[in-house]
């Protein structure tokens, strides 16, 4: 009787462990349970906070987000601007991404500033060819042309990829993507921690969930439309850059 009482406890005991392990995903690009279908047209605006290691606030900059849904031969493609403007409201960069909107697959990258910068980035499965200047004074062109053991998606991207995920508690999902402009061949975490109930503008509250990465990144979002609630970027010296809806 005492063995098999030590045995329902381990079986029981066994049965939490496989249980409680999280979820994880492994997505190679073209894999369906990745879904941008949820992505519609949509506009977000953000404040961004500088915070240095004593907590103190520093406002810095205000970014906006765009995204539009535009077909062509007979394509669907989610179409992503963003412009990062300083607290003047002098415009600093713009970023411009097009993916195929079912599968998120990466069909271009690119940024544009008003000093000068540029980078342009085009993606064919393994391969990524494209080009940057440095930003030095010699406006040094930094050229890419490669072929990655895998397929990748554009971290880029960055919160509106991972809104194409079945996001749910536990989830850990790992994406390849290409780092640019190096055009080295990486691989994106993504774990899912829980929800978290957010103040937006309007006196709103949006349930959302909050997404940690690998990339010193930490995500909340929400499967509907702006999607990127808040976003927190980890820095040296305890210090990071937080964006807020407004």
């Amino acid at each position: 009787m005492h063995s098999k009482a030590i045995a329902v406890i381990l079986l029981l005991l066994l049965s939490y462990s496989v249980q409680a392990q999280p979820d994880t995903l492994l997505l190679k690009p073209g894999n369906t349970i990745i879904d941008g279908t949820i992505i519609k047209p949509y506009t977000n605006k953000w404040k961004v906070t500088y915070f240095d290691a004593q907590g103190k606030a520093v406002p810095n900059k205000v970014w906006t987000d765009y995204g539009q849904i535009i077909e062509l031969d007979d394509k669907q493609y989610f179409h992503r601007v963003q412009d990062l403007y300083d607290p003047k409201m002098n415009l600093l960069v713009t970023w411009i991404n097009m993916v195929e909107l079912n599968t998120l697959l990466p069909v271009s990258f690119s940024t544009l500033s008003p000093s000068g910068g540029f980078s342009y980035y085009q993606f064919d499965g393994n391969h990524i060819i494209g080009s940057a200047n440095n930003q030095s004074k010699e406006r040094e062109i930094i050229s890419i042309d490669k072929t990655l053991a895998e397929s990748v998606y554009d971290w880029n991207m960055y919160g509106m990829l991972l809104i194409g995920l079945p996001l749910k508690e536990h989830l850990i999902a790992k994406l390849p993507y290409a780092s640019t402009p190096s055009g080295e061949l990486k691989w994106l975490v993504a774990h899912v921690t829980g929800k978290d109930q957010l103040s937006v503008p309007n006196n709103k509250t949006i349930t959302t969930w909050k997404v940690e990465t690998n990339q010193n990144l930490t995500f909340w979002l929400s499967k509907k439309a702006p999607y990127v609630i808040k976003l927190e970027a980890y820095l040296p010296n305890n210090t990071k850059m937080v964006w807020e809806m407004i």
